[in-house]
């Protein structure tokens, strides 16, 4: 998916980068340099997924780091125990 296409789903949406950065924990720049494919990261091109209602290899299809099955499901696992853990010690 182009990154033009993406940012403007992400508009569509209601969303912003600057929102999703802050729900992240990361800067609005780093999910742009993301999403304009100028560094890679698991974390924030799975929440875009999300956020558009695909796969993270639908968004983002010639990215390799994200279309290696066993790897991309070992980052989704970590991704998981890390929210739950992060939900545990704020409660």
């Amino acid at each position: 998916m182009e990154p033009e296409k993406i940012k403007a789903i992400i508009r569509e949406k209601g969303f912003s980068l600057v929102l999703i950065g802050e729900e992240l924990g990361k800067t609005p720049n780093a999910v742009s340099a993301v999403i304009n494919r100028h560094t890679t990261s698991t974390y924030i091109a799975t929440a875009i997924a999300k956020i558009i209602g695909k796969t993270i290899t639908e968004v983002f299809p010639d990215v390799v780091t994200y279309n290696n099955p066993v790897q991309l499901r070992n980052r989704e696992q970590r991704m998981r125990k890390s929210q739950e853990l992060r939900q545990l010690l704020a409660s």
